[in-house]
């Protein structure tokens, strides 16, 4: 995963050598790899209630054709720096646990993978915070397109003494799956002082007992009606309150600055920044986080 940063670099590579074919230019291009060390990849998200799953795998150069799965490594978990067990290996690189997680706990993994330094990744797992009502609003607004939108209303538990992390996943069930919406018009100051079209945020300038989130959204679909013109069709949906660790709340900010970076990239010669994914594991890569949730009934506007 963290390799990902590689690939900036060729697409950018890539996108250099379409314009020189299109300008009818043969100057030669020299590029250089940069320098790779090869490492473990530890990747494991905690979902409170649920055994913990860990998958690792080895770093590769750019151009491999595939990450290597590691089915020989030794996984430890250890529970507020108390040894707890050593995972199972389930083939694909995936390890597990027998323990089921719970809130308020120090997790702590060391892996072992012949030939190289334990990698060593951990992280804290607050108190889940529920939800205290929840609302759907069917015409919020209207989008850039003249459609009108809709707009879910939370209001959530809160800690204002204790810095806390945050997300609200929103879900539609259309035509048989399972979807998330584009978030759109984002105008709560807690979301706007994250500076991202996200719904990852602290609780940094919340200053009560409870918080009210007002999320604008799209479903992406709209009908035709004969006598109103284009109507936004509505879905059945559910929200997902996550309480959400550190680690997780800097790895899903920094992911999307990544995508969003690597997709400009692309069509950008010399493109000369991108972000780094987030990685908590010391001598490896990867990410060790999580969160616990708290969902609402299924809405059908």
């Amino acid at each position: 995963m963290t390799i990902k940063k590689y690939l900036l670099g060729f697409n950018s590579f890539m996108a250099a050598l379409l314009l020189i074919a299109a300008t009818s230019c043969h100057q030669k291009v020299d590029w250089t790899p940069p320098a790779f060390e090869q490492k473990p990849i530890v990747n494991s998200i905690i979902k409170i209630g649920s055994p913990l799953t860990v998958k690792v795998s080895l770093a590769v150069a750019f151009n491999a054709q595939a990450t290597p799965v590691v089915d020989n490594a030794e996984v430890f978990l250890y529970v507020n720096n108390e040894y707890i067990e050593t995972l199972e290996y389930i083939g694909d690189g995936l390890y597990k646990s027998q323990y089921i997680t719970q809130e308020e706990r120090d997790y702590r993994c060391e892996v072992v993978v012949p030939g190289f330094q334990p990698a060593i990744c951990s992280t804290y797992m607050s108190k889940r915070k529920n939800i205290i009502s929840f609302e759907h609003i069917n015409k919020a607004g209207v989008d850039e397109e003249g459609l009108t939108h809709p707009a879910i209303k939370i209001t959530f538990e809160n800690e204002p003494n204790k810095l806390l992390y945050y997300e609200v996943v929103i879900t539609l069930t259309r035509e048989g799956g399972i979807y998330r919406p584009r978030l759109l018009n984002i105008t709560d100051p807690i979301l706007l002082n994250e500076g991202l079209p996200i719904a990852v945020f602290s609780n940094e300038l919340i200053e009560g007992n409870s918080y009210t989130m007002t999320i604008n959204y799209s479903t992406g679909s709209a009908t035709n009606a004969n006598d109103t013109g284009w109507v936004t069709n509505l879905y059945p949906l559910q929200v997902d309150l996550r309480t959400i660790c550190y680690h997780y709340y800097k790895f899903i900010k920094q992911q999307y600055l990544y995508e969003l970076s690597t997709s400009e990239a692309i069509f950008s010669v010399g493109a000369t920044s991108t972000y780094n994914l987030h990685s908590n594991v010391q001598n490896g890569y990867g990410i060790f986080a999580g969160f616990s949730s708290v969902k609402s009934e299924i809405i059908n506007p």
